[in-house]
């Protein structure tokens, strides 16, 4: 459901809707526009670590997190520990870190 539509069905039928309906028009919306990122705790440290304020600035970071997940492929590492991520991902847990959720711990 995009997001318009979502609106526009909530002003619509707000009055005649319980909050588990809400709810799942919510949800819906989450999904197109924020969807979960599965990462093991690993993964996430390591994306954590470009992302710290005052690091570095927001481009520079963002850079050396892509060559990073990128290395493997230029002989500098022997696996990549993202690739079982897309670029989509990657660039969705970049940009929403609340989006990712940290699963099968230790293993990637």
């Amino acid at each position: 459901m995009k997001f318009d539509d979502a609106r526009r069905y909530l002003i619509d039928n707000l009055e005649d809707m319980n909050l588990v309906e809400v709810i799942g028009v919510l949800s819906d919306i989450r999904e197109e526009y924020s969807p979960t990122v599965e990462m093991t705790k690993e993964q996430k440290q390591l994306l954590d670590s470009y992302r710290e304020p005052g690091l570095f600035d927001v481009d520079y970071a963002f850079n050396a997190f892509y060559e990073d997940t990128h290395a493997h492929r230029l002989g500098m590492r022997e696996h990549n520990l993202y690739d079982n991520l897309t670029e989509m991902q990657l660039m969705q847990a970049w940009l929403y870190p609340e989006s990712i959720k940290v699963t099968n711990e230790g293993q990637v």
